[in-house]
């Protein structure tokens, strides 16, 4: 098992979660393509620096609140031919509720097969 892998601890589900509001230096055509628990990968063709800090605002399906979540960059990639530039990053700081919500709506998705349900990040 690489590292990877390691680090994955979260269960983890495909989405396609737009940006609504880009001040973190994400551009318009950024897109959350997968998330956990734990982070996510985001899809941009503008990448930030490791270890620059994002302040998230992610709404799920169906749910009125808006849940603020900090994250850092850990980790970039460029264009290839099999995958999307993009970074992945860590969620530093989310409420446990919050948490334990998001948790709550990836396995529901990971049962339901849901994924294609849009949430709403905010940045």
């Amino acid at each position: 098992m690489g590292d990877t892998d390691e680090r994955r601890q979260a269960r983890r589900i495909q989405t396609n979660l737009k940006f609504i509001s880009c001040s973190s230096g994400l551009n318009a055509d950024s897109r959350i393509i997968n998330i956990s628990s734990t982070g996510a990968f985001i899809a941009t063709s503008h990448l930030l620096p490791v270890d620059a800090e994002i302040a998230l605002h992610l709404q799920l399906p169906g749910d009125s609140e808006i849940m603020p979540i900090d994250a850092r960059v850990v980790w970039t990639k460029t264009h290839s031919n099999a995958a999307s530039a993009g970074m992945g990053i860590e969620f530093t700081n989310i409420a446990p509720a919050h948490r334990n919500k998001l948790a709550a709506f990836i396995e529901q998705s990971l049962r339901t097969d849901s994924s294609q349900e849009q949430a709403t990040v905010y940045v």
